[in-house]
């Protein structure tokens, strides 16, 4: 059986970046903040390093996050909401903070999706390659005998 990380191409962190940014933007439409997990883990099917994938995920759902925060404010008094919100607690005049804070959530969301997608290939490709292994080396010792 052939290994994830030889069947998926690596593309470079800016292409996966601006996938993951698509992506972000259209999964959230659905209403189901968990997707941004999803988005991270489909990102870091194409980049090879944790740490790229890391980068990617939280930059990626951060920036969807982002544009759809400003069309919020831009189209339906999104900031106005917001001010609403952080009005509850006492303070007011500091709606940009929900909005930051909503970014920054997001963005954690997509980078621990990224870094258990990227995980997850890794150690499935280390079993499929332990496999393959055990299996080269039987076929061997049989036409030894």
């Amino acid at each position: 059986m052939k290994r994830i990380d030889d069947t998926v191409p690596a593309f470079s962190a800016i292409l996966v970046l601006a996938l993951e940014v698509v992506l972000a933007v259209v999964l959230q439409l659905s209403g189901l903040w968990v997707t941004m997990i999803l988005v991270g883990a489909l990102g870091a099917l194409f980049v090879r390093r944790h740490r790229t994938a890391f980068i990617t995920g939280f930059l990626g759902v951060l920036i969807g996050w982002a544009i759809l925060y400003a069309y919020a404010i831009l189209t339906a008094q999104g900031l106005a909401v917001a001010d609403f919100f952080i009005g509850l607690l006492g303070l007011s005049g500091l709606g940009w903070v929900v909005i930051v804070i909503g970014c920054i959530i997001g963005g954690l969301l997509g980078a621990t999706g990224a870094l258990l997608g990227r995980s997850l290939i890794e150690l499935i490709d280390d079993l499929i390659g332990g496999e393959a292994e055990s299996q080269s080396k039987d076929s061997s010792s049989m036409q030894d005998t």
